[in-house]
């Protein structure tokens, strides 16, 4: 049975600040050891490949917009955005990005 608490769809701003949906799957957030920390992971809803692995980093800002949106920038001109399905799954996350 699918968690759909926290499925997202992922989304990367791209140069003409217009957002690109890098496609749907199920968000977790765990320790990662090549990245030496916390990250969140998203797995693809259809092959289970790897959607996103980022480390969640103190210097980051974080934003949560409106219930069940997460936005944040990676890298310089590099802006992601995971869309929740429900706002449980975005509440859940959020806590995790925090601690």
């Amino acid at each position: 049975m699918t968690d759909t608490r926290r499925r997202v769809k992922v989304y990367t701003l791209n140069e003409d600040r217009q957002w690109d949906d890098r496609g749907t799957g199920h968000v977790s957030s765990g320790y990662v050891e090549r990245l030496k920390g916390m990250s969140l992971l998203v797995r693809a809803e259809s092959d289970g490949s790897l959607l996103l692995e980022s480390k969640i980093s103190p210097n980051t800002a974080y934003q949560k917009q409106q219930d069940t949106l997460i936005v944040w920038s990676e890298a310089e001109n590099y802006d992601l955005a995971l869309s929740f399905q429900e706002k449980a799954g975005c509440d859940e996350i959020w806590e995790k990005i925090c601690q």
